[in-house]
């Protein structure tokens, strides 16, 4: 029997806990399941809103073989407003049964050719399946640089995934915590790379108005790729009844940008222990003004007691101004993938990759943070 692409409606939720219960069965790991409901949870598409979920199946007959999300938002590309769709959650029955390995790819052709400029954004590393697959189709992939800096240096020593991953590193990161070796090497190594930024007034705020439209106007034309970042599109992503810490910098009369942050109590998580974590997890602004920005985030986060402050950032300047707040640049997982269609819009992709605009704020948000 064929497989089909359809879009998710209501009548076909009990094939999809079908599905899931399949795949519970064949032992993956609960965190990959497909959504239970037709109607998305984060984005439902609503009369008006530009930026939404839509949700299909891969069916063979009635029964549910896969499923993928396709995120819908406006960006300025190229100087030119146009709708992109982001590809995720792709989840083929070909990871537990091999009858159906070939779910995935049929899933993946079956969105280009519904959306020819599509990306794909995370996944975890180049290595995965995803990223593997998207290669061999002929998309174009980088890393999304990661960034952190360090607060409280002997308690990341105690508590960070990678220094426990191994007797030897478990006994390297005690010693450099009890000596204070540690303290010292890193506290020395942010402030030799930190450059000087004076400071600007910055405050918390509790959702975005007509000031932002203007930051917004005044900042996309400098980006050759970005997710429209208007009032009405932050107000969605970043609501005031979540835990977002939404900070404009520069004054209410001329705001110089703004940042979305959060600072979260981590409880066994395998990358960062029981650390309390900081991300700025959204920002614009010029890229003239990106130092003064991250300053200021990163202030507001040090002063509320986190450990560390993290981010993934895409655009040279936001790149250099991570650098001159003393943050240093790790291994990343957070990876940019371009289709053949939305590459040609790019090209040359090699040049160009670093003048796109993306951050956590883009793909599926800030999740995990």
């Amino acid at each position: 029997m064929p497989i089909r692409i359809q879009p998710y409606t209501e009548d076909r939720i009990p094939a999809v806990k079908e599905f899931n219960r399949r795949l519970a069965a064949g032992g993956i790991s609960p965190e990959v399941r497909f959504p239970e409901s037709n109607i998305p949870y984060w984005l439902p598409r609503l009369e008006s809103r530009r930026i939404y979920q839509q949700y299909y199946l891969a069916l063979e007959d009635e029964i549910v073989r896969g499923g993928f999300i396709l995120k819908y938002q406006e960006f300025l590309l190229a100087g030119s407003k146009q709708m992109l769709a982001y590809y995720h959650l792709p989840v083929s029955e070909g990871i537990v049964n091999k009858k159906f390995a070939g779910v995935g790819v049929h899933m993946l052709r079956s969105a280009m050719k519904m959306e020819p400029e599509l990306f794909a954004l995370g996944m975890g590393g180049f290595d995965r399946p995803l990223p593997t697959m998207l290669k061999a189709m002929r998309w174009q992939l980088c890393a999304i640089p990661f960034f952190y800096r360090i607060h409280h240096p002997n308690r990341l020593l105690r508590q960070i995934g990678l220094l426990r991953s191994s007797l030897l590193r478990r006994s390297a990161a005690r010693v450099a915590a009890v000596t204070g070796a540690g303290w010292l090497g890193i506290t020395a190594g942010q402030w030799i790379r930190s450059r000087h930024v004076a400071h600007t007034a910055s405050e918390v705020i509790d959702g975005f108005g007509p000031w932002s439209d203007e930051v917004w106007r005044n900042c996309s034309p400098s980006y050759v790729m970005i997710g429209n970042r208007d009032s009405t599109t932050l107000n969605i992503l970043y609501p005031a009844r979540k835990n977002f810490l939404c900070l404009r910098v520069g004054g209410a009369q001329r705001p110089a940008g703004w940042a979305v942050l959060l600072d979260t109590q981590m409880n066994g998580n395998k990358y960062f222990g029981d650390l309390r974590v900081g991300s700025i997890a959204d920002c614009l602004a010029r890229p003239e003004n990106a130092s003064i920005v991250v300053s200021a985030a990163t202030r507001l986060l040090e002063g509320r007691g986190v450990d560390l402050v993290i981010a993934n950032h895409s655009h040279r300047a936001w790149r250099h101004a991570f650098s001159d707040a003393g943050f240093f640049q790790g291994p990343s997982n957070f990876i940019f993938a371009a289709s053949p269609a939305l590459t040609e819009k790019l090209h040359p992709f090699v040049e160009k990759e670093s003048r796109v605009y993306l951050d956590r704020g883009d793909g599926d948000g800030p999740v995990n943070l």
